[in-house]
């Protein structure tokens, strides 16, 4: 195997890291096993047993859907029509969204999460100068670049890396002991590979591999290629990701622990993975990214029936869509985790406005981006696409991608204005993405009289601000603990009034590491996770 993978100019350790990441580490914590260190003290202080982090579910269409048939322009129902005469969706039949806009006749699911307050749709998304390659495209929105420069990491992997920084060294650790991301492809994408090339997250190659894995069932290989090459690389990447994987024992133990409970439609492989996923988070896995893929979107034909447009491969997909995310979210909501989760869909371009002959559409550029989920905020942001004002027989954009990723980043994750640019290159503008506040959902605490914000900046290369606020008056104690658990020092033990704090707090003398900052008030006990770095 070691001849093998070197003709290919990728050496094992280099193949391991990219694809999965830290998975061949030993669970260690300075350099013991993570077992002697258990207890109720540790559980209790990295709240082990219940899981509050908010996860992000990216869901990627690939092959550029056609956004006209997706979210259809009512109020300029004539120029569509006339674009598109072949493939236009009777107006009669589109599920109507509001005065403007309506869904594809095949979406019901998606319109009664829509009807419930559970979607928020984002117009005309793009980037200046879109490049029509579905390879440098799905490279641009994977890395988070403009058009002009070529990333190799991606702005979800950049944003991990900062939360977890040195990945994938001293992991999985007390604090992390699951994986960070998790995609459902064979081999991890370009959206969640980090700084130093390494991948933050981990590939389940399919379904079939995710229920072989829980259920302790090998891998079939009568579907391994003929040749001897192909198919000892084949059985390489599975024997890394399905048997010698350090995090399938976690991923084992979360799936024990919760099973669905919404049903999910049948013959539906996009409803497959989500069913995986909702698994994985309501069985406590603390992972924060999930990747999740249906394909076939490049209708460049057949995309409708003639003389049926609302048949054909695109409606196929999108009402496979639409019944994969109603079933997801249902069982979210079923399984008390809804609150925890919110899912983005991208794909890497639209389609041109005007159809084809061969009832398709051809590569384009803006499309609608679609948010879901209880935390979002719901309706629609921006307006039908102008048919009438085209770029080159193109959409124009209203919205940058990386606005919209921004938004994330900033409303969900709570990551500052500073990491933000970092990230993304430059400083962008936000749109509306979640309805309540930036912070962790186990730090969101203000009907109960505190909310304790995330520790900034993270990680801490100096001093650190402590900041909470309190809504009655009460006792506050405030204490920092290392990753065994041991304390550290006491910022705050006194009786405070109503009013916002900062506390700071130095890292002079402090090792590089993990540490939990506790606040406990109003009989609750809030913990924000710290990084030292020198």
């Amino acid at each position: 195997m070691k001849n093998q993978l070197s003709q290919s100019g990728l050496s094992r350790r280099q193949f391991l890291t990219r694809t999965t990441g830290a998975v061949t580490l030993p669970i260690l914590l300075n350099g013991i096993p993570l077992k002697a260190f258990d207890g109720p003290v540790l559980g209790e202080l990295f709240n082990t047993q219940s899981e509050a982090d908010r996860v992000l579910v990216l869901v990627q269409l690939s092959g550029g859907n056609d956004g006209l048939n997706t979210v259809i322009p009512l109020d300029q129902y004539s120029t569509y029509n006339s674009l598109r005469s072949n493939i236009a969706i009777p107006e009669n039949q589109v599920l109507s969204l509001s005065s403007g806009a309506g869904l594809h006749p095949s979406m019901g699911g998606l319109k009664e999460l829509y009807t419930n307050n559970l979607v928020g749709i984002i117009q005309g998304v793009t980037y200046p100068n879109p490049n029509l390659s579905h390879f440098r495209s799905s490279d641009i929105w994977m890395s988070g670049s403009s058009s002009d420069v070529n990333w190799s990491t991606g702005w979800i992997g950049r944003y991990l890396n900062n939360q977890f920084p040195g990945y994938p060294e001293g992991y999985p650790s007390a604090t992390m002991p699951d994986p960070i991301a998790i995609q459902m492809t064979a081999v991890v994408g370009l959206t969640l590979i980090g700084v130093s090339g390494q991948s933050m997250g981990m590939a389940l190659q399919d379904p079939e591999t995710f229920y072989n894995l829980v259920n302790g069932t090998d891998v079939p290989t009568g579907d391994l290629p003929d040749t001897e090459y192909a198919a000892g690389n084949v059985e390489f990447v599975r024997d890394v990701q399905s048997k010698s994987l350090e995090y399938s024992g976690v991923i084992n133990t979360a799936a024990d622990k919760a099973q669905n409970i919404a049903p999910y439609p049948a013959d539906n492989d996009l409803a497959e993975q989500l069913k995986i996923v909702a698994r994985l988070i309501a069985g406590g896995l603390k992972t924060r990214v999930y990747v999740v893929q249906q394909k076939g979107y490049d209708t460049h034909s057949g995309q409708t029936v003639e003389g049926a447009p609302t048949t054909g491969d695109h409606a196929t997909l999108l009402q496979q869509l639409s019944d994969a995310l109603l079933a997801f979210q249902n069982d979210l909501a079923a399984l008390k985790v809804d609150d925890r989760v919110v899912t983005m869909s991208f794909s890497e371009f639209g389609r041109r406005p005007t159809s084809n002959l061969s009832y398709g559409t051809d590569h384009g550029t803006a499309a609608p981006m679609f948010v879901l989920g209880t935390p979002v905020q719901n309706g629609i942001t921006g307006h039908s696409p102008d048919l009438k004002d085209l770029d080159n027989g193109n959409l124009k954009m209203q919205f940058d991608f990386r606005q919209v990723y921004a938004s994330v980043l900033s409303q969900w994750f709570g990551a500052d204005p500073e990491l933000i640019k970092s990230i993304l290159g430059e400083e962008f503008s936000q749109v509306k993405v979640i309805k309540g506040s930036n912070t962790s959902v186990q730090s969101d605490e203000v009907a109960s009289g505190v909310r304790f914000m995330p520790v900034a900046p993270n990680p801490v290369r100096g001093e650190a601000r402590i900041q909470y606020t309190l809504t009655t008056e009460t006792s506050v104690k405030i204490e920092v603990f290392d990753n065994l658990g041991f304390h550290v020092q006491t910022l705050v033990n006194e009786h405070q009034g109503p009013n916002q704090y900062t506390i700071p707090l130095s890292s002079t003398g402090l090792p590089s590491g993990t540490y939990m900052v506790q606040l406990l008030a109003n009989g609750l006990r809030l913990v924000q996770p710290m990084v030292v770095v020198r």
